[in-house]
């Protein structure tokens, strides 16, 4: 068999390609077509989209949108290696119709447990509208965590069991659920000029998943947490992220650890701008070595950023500033933030106790006596 024709080989190329953009610092693009290109106009809809992929041979290939409104009554499923799906720009719409209740676009096996891994799957260049306020529920199929696929919520994108993925230039608003969702084991995902607002709950919510990149983030004016991460969410990376008007947090954190976050700004949280805790009373579920650089958090309804259990150890906040928040850094206990070049300007002067989001009293806010040295409230 020729090199070029097998599958498995292409798969090799494709990931080497990909880690070698990222270490080069180029900019992530969908692997050029070299095999079955189909073309899907918009009067196709959802159904005409699945077509194309089911078409389309084992060593995969390319689903094109053109520019106008893909009316989706059923998810646009991709559950095979090795495919792009891309779009022409923001011109290419995907509108979930009035009562479908289901996602938009699933990459992975659509099984409540997945039964395979997909890999080396490749979505851009599209825009995604949850159309909200015509949906009757939160999860496919009926009543959440019920029944077949009622696992999977009515999100833009929801990433299952996947590895080697690209999401480039996409954007997800007003959706029944999030903007986004990795789920169920992923590994080396690449999220990339991503926006979600408008969503129901979070912009972007992530569960087991490592090693993976999300850069160029614009999350805004969504019910719930810009970010929220959860369930052995390790070993990621956020740099150039903006978080506006989300309801509750800009960042929400539970069970993740060794995440590093660079040069992100989060402004107007409803609650904590950076909420880093554990699961309820699960000591051994604390968020532990997360590295936070170059932040700005501002006008945030709660602490600027607020560690909530002695158990998240080993965070780390450096060149950052605190501004205009109900109060600078909330500590469940003294020193479990390593804090360097921090400058806090606050509403709240109080050198004592502050509360933190919880109501309770206790901890340290920014330039309380108790605050680690470094920092500099202004």
């Amino acid at each position: 068999m020729p090199l070029s024709k097998s599958p498995a080989l292409s798969s090799c190329a494709a990931l080497l390609w990909l880690w070698l953009t990222l270490a080069l610092g180029f900019t992530p693009a969908c692997p050029a077509a070299e095999r079955q290109t189909i073309q899907v106009p918009p009067a196709a809809g959802s159904a005409g989209i699945n077509k194309a992929l089911a078409a389309l041979k084992e060593s995969g290939g390319e689903v094109v949108l053109s520019a106008g409104t893909y009316v989706i009554q059923s998810p646009v499923i991709i559950h095979s290696d090795r495919i792009t799906l891309r779009g022409a720009g923001p011109s290419t719409l995907l509108r979930l119709a009035a009562k479908a209740n289901c996602p938009v676009v699933v990459i992975g096996d659509e099984a409540n447990q997945p039964r395979h891994t997909v890999r080396g799957v490749c979505v851009a260049d599209l825009r995604i509208d949850g159309n909200r306020t015509q949906q009757q529920g939160e999860c496919w199929n009926g009543v959440c965590d019920t029944g077949p696929s009622t696992a999977i919520r009515s999100s833009g994108v929801v990433i299952r069991r996947a590895r080697d993925i690209l999401v480039l230039r996409v954007s997800a608003s007003r959706c029944r659920s999030g903007g986004m969702v990795t789920e169920k084991v992923c590994r080396r995902l690449v999220v990339q000029d991503f926006s979600a607002s408008e969503n129901e709950f979070d912009g972007l919510a992530c569960y087991e998943t490592e090693d993976s990149t999300f850069a160029g983030l614009d999350l805004h004016h969504n019910k719930s947490a810009g970010i929220s991460t959860d369930i052995h969410f390790d070993h990621n990376t956020f740099s150039n992220v903006r978080m506006f008007h989300n309801g509750s947090h800009g960042i929400f954190m539970r069970n993740s650890s060794d995440n590093r976050f660079e040069n992100i700004e989060v402004r107007h949280s409803g609650r904590a701008g950076i909420f880093v805790d554990q699961v309820d009373e699960g000591r051994n579920t604390g968020s532990v070595g997360n590295r936070f650089n170059k932040i700005r958090v501002i006008a945030s309804g709660g602490p600027g950023f607020q560690v909530n259990a002695v158990s998240c150890k080993r965070t780390q906040l450096t060149h950052s500033v605190l501004e205009d928040n109900a109060s600078g850094v909330w500590e469940a206990a003294p020193k479990l933030v390593v804090q360097e070049d921090v400058v806090v300007r606050s509403r709240v002067r109080d050198r004592g106790k502050a509360k933190g989001e919880s109501g309770s009293e206790g901890g340290s806010s920014g330039g309380g006596e108790n605050t680690p040295l470094k920092v500099r409230l202004e």
